[in-house]
């Protein structure tokens, strides 16, 4: 997974993420007047971040304030770029040890599971695929059954999104259909036959149409009415799953998503162990704002304590343990009034939502054990299982 911009100009779905690079040369000088870091000194420790496993690109370095002065030679050599992220990742779900990955990845499938295991999670309404089939569930094969489905079948708010991706590209929230027009999360409106082409021009392969959410009151109190998701992320080193790290992904007041490169999205850093919003961030880079309370509720947010925590942390083990040979999982999790509720698994989680809602590395003191130890037991999994492949030949 790789973070970056999205956004929906030309339709009701987000598009796809914008990929390109930020323009260096202006974050160089402000830099160095705002902060006194020379470009020289930029230049080498981006260089030297770039070749280490920390794999930052220039962009990274900046986004993740890795220029601030304040910040010590060890502390910034903890933390990771995409790049090195992913190589973390691949380390604790090695191929051959997680062939589960691509079920994992589907989210109907993956969400239908849960619900008949009884972990809880969205309802979905209808699967949209041109040749698909999905047991009882209702499957629309063309621009007609999708049309027709949302003005004459669907219980609304909706929530929709592709089957396979990241990033809420092709996500969408629907609150209702008014003849032949959709009104939006964002307060737009679309034409539904319009609407109908779109997910089969983009989506034929498939899309979810999902019972959208609400939030506990609480959280909806200080962030709004929409889902902004808690990533919890989970490991397991051979000894159970359990709880690494946790953030609280708010979405802005005119998005469909909690996705945080929409401008305006909030990112709270939380305590594991008692939901508490430790901090909470506005922006990246030299655009970065600690917040105390919300800019549009005003409510208080740093010290706000989260609800059904323990649920919320407990279901994200139970989930994992379904699935106990992945090394980690990055849970998305909906904080509802009925409780948590699993929207999807990530096997690839992104940790630049940890680093820059904790301002802390991923190789920190506290969390490079884990990951070392996860590392260490699937390596020994993959060696069990090459020798059982050998033997067996």
């Amino acid at each position: 997974m790789t973070d970056t911009g999205i956004s929906a100009p030309n339709g009701a779905l987000l598009n796809a993420p914008d990929m390109v690079k930020q323009a260096l040369a202006p974050m160089i000088v402000q830099v160095a007047k705002t902060f006194g870091v020379s470009p020289l000194r930029q230049m080498r420790e981006i260089f030297s971040m770039r070749r280490r496993v920390q794999k930052l690109s220039g962009s990274e370095y900046y986004a993740l304030r890795l220029f601030d002065p304040a910040k010590s030679t060890a502390d910034k050599r903890a933390f990771l770029g995409q790049a090195g992220g992913n190589a973390i990742n691949t380390a604790m779900n090695p191929p051959m040890a997680v062939p589960s990955c691509a079920f994992v990845g589907n989210k109907l499938l993956y969400t239908q599971l849960l619900a008949q295991l009884g972990i809880a999670t969205a309802q979905t309404q209808a699967l949209v695929s041109a040749f698909r089939d999905a047991g009882q569930l209702p499957v629309l094969r063309d621009a007609a059954a999708v049309s027709d489905f949302l003005r004459n079948a669907a219980v609304y708010p909706l929530f929709g999104k592709p089957q396979h991706g990241s990033l809420s590209e092709g996500s969408v929230r629907i609150e209702a259909c008014d003849g032949n027009t959709l009104r939006l999360g964002n307060g737009t409106t679309q034409d539904v036959d319009a609407f109908g082409a779109e997910v089969m021009d983009r989506y034929a392969g498939g899309f979810l149409f999902q019972t959208a959410l609400s939030p506990d009151a609480q959280m909806a109190d200080i962030a709004g009415p929409a889902i902004g998701c808690v990533r919890v992320v989970t490991v397991n080193d051979g000894s159970g799953p359990k709880p690494a790290y946790a953030v609280w992904k708010m979405p802005a007041p005119a998005a469909m998503s909690d996705n945080f490169w929409q401008e305006g999205s909030l990112l709270a850093h939380l305590d594991l162990s008692t939901g508490k919003v430790l901090t909470c961030l506005r922006g990246t880079g030299l655009k970065a704002e600690a917040l105390d309370t919300h800019p549009v509720s005003n409510v208080p947010v740093v010290g706000a304590m989260l609800p059904h925590w323990a649920e919320t942390v407990q279901i994200a083990v139970d989930a994992h343990a379904v699935f106990p040979e992945f090394g980690i999982c990055g849970f998305d999790i909906a904080v509802t009034g009925e409780g948590p509720k699993i929207l999807e698994c990530n096997d690839n989680p992104s940790h630049s939502l940890y680093q820059m809602a904790a301002d802390r590395g991923l190789m920190n003191d506290d969390l490079a054990p884990l990951w070392d130890a996860v590392s260490v037991s699937q390596k020994k999994q993959v060696a069990r299982l090459k020798a059982e492949a050998k033997k067996a030949r």
